[in-house]
């Protein structure tokens, strides 16, 4: 069974981070592949991804629910196609940079289909645990600090000199 786990820093407080990956369009919109989402209510879903093997698509129907979680630290999920079953954990670890997010997906295919399941999954995980990363780290990436305004300079002697030559002339009473 293909196991393939990931841990990165996210810009977001632990509970920040919970809402979105509890909220499954945002969460969804973040997963390469994803091409249509039907939430049925808060613990399932049916989303359709797309896996192209060279030209040829693969859809796949997963139907995902959430087994159990413990809010703000940990969720673990199963998702099901038809040859295909995927079991997901999430934790959430607070950390000086906001929150460190732990993923561990444990993949297996099943019937004649096993043998391109667990390739394709070998092949593209880390690919596309990369691009999740980087989704979740831009969506979260915290707004450049604004630079100090740099202190008024007082301009060269010269420069005033010039300034009071050029002044319009006031009309004297």
């Amino acid at each position: 069974m293909p196991l393939r786990e990931q841990r990165f820093a996210v810009a977001a407080a632990p509970a920040e981070l919970w809402r979105f990956l509890r909220d499954f369009a945002a969460l969804c919109a973040c997963i390469p592949g994803v091409e249509q989402l039907e939430v049925r209510d808060e613990r399932h879903l049916r989303l359709k991804v797309r896996e192209n093997l060279g030209v040829v698509p693969l859809v796949v129907d997963l139907q995902a629910e959430i087994e159990s979680e413990e809010p703000g630290r940990r969720l673990r999920a199963l998702a099901r196609a038809e040859h295909l079953t995927m079991h997901i954990e999430v934790e959430l670890v607070p950390d000086a940079s906001g929150t460190l997010l732990h993923t561990r997906f444990e993949v297996s295919g099943s019937g004649p289909l096993k043998p391109v399941v667990d390739r394709l999954f070998e092949k593209r995980a880390a690919e596309r645990g990369a691009r999740f990363a980087a989704c979740l780290q831009e969506r979260f990436a915290a707004a450049p600090p604004t630079p100090p305004a740099a202190p008024a300079r007082a301009l060269p002697w010269w420069r005033r000199l010039l300034r009071w030559f050029t002044r319009p002339s006031r009309p004297s009473s």
